[in-house]
């Protein structure tokens, strides 16, 4: 046992030297915030488009600080709501919601597009006998599918700018 600890001790300086660098880490954390910050959200239509700004803004910019805007985030959202394990009585126990979005990172005069993506995201729930637990139901498989989203789009951005700042 002793040993092992001794070659996991020497070895350390090696595996820091390789140049792995956690995304969630602190070291680069407010370098990937403070340019988060800069991206414009452009509206997305309708409520649910509505809760994913919200969510993204969050992300983005948690403590509200005012930066100047260098980029533009357009997202398509497209939601589908389905039924699940439909009974021979046409009673559908379960639903689902999926949700699509295809997100673009401009420069803020939308001449150039810095990054494309598609995320996709499904989120179940019950559906009941009584339809405001159903409707709580849907309405929470909405939000877990928007945070889903939105941290996926945060994720992904934070990484374009930690390789765009790590080539430069």
């Amino acid at each position: 046992m002793r040993r092992v600890f001794i070659g996991l001790v020497a070895l350390a300086p090696l595996v820091a030297g390789c140049g792995f660098e956690p995304l969630y880490g602190d070291h680069r954390t407010r370098v990937m915030e403070a340019d988060l910050t800069t991206v414009k959200i452009l509206p997305i239509p309708e409520h649910i488009g509505q809760l994913l700004h919200w969510q993204l803004e969050k992300e983005f910019n948690p403590d509200g600080v005012e930066a100047p805007q260098r980029y533009a985030l357009h997202v398509a959202l497209a939601i589908q709501a389905n039924y699940l394990a439909v009974e021979p009585n046409n009673v559908a126990p379960r639903g689902s919601i999926s949700a699509a979005a295809d997100m673009v990172l401009t420069t803020l005069d939308n001449k150039t597009v810095l990054y494309r993506g598609k995320i996709q995201s499904i989120a179940d729930y019950n559906i009941g006998t009584d339809p405001y637990s159903s409707e709580i139901g849907k309405s929470g498989a909405e939000k877990r599918v928007v945070e889903d989203i939105g941290d996926e789009i945060a994720i992904r951005l934070s990484s374009y700018f930690h390789n765009k700042s790590a080539a430069q």
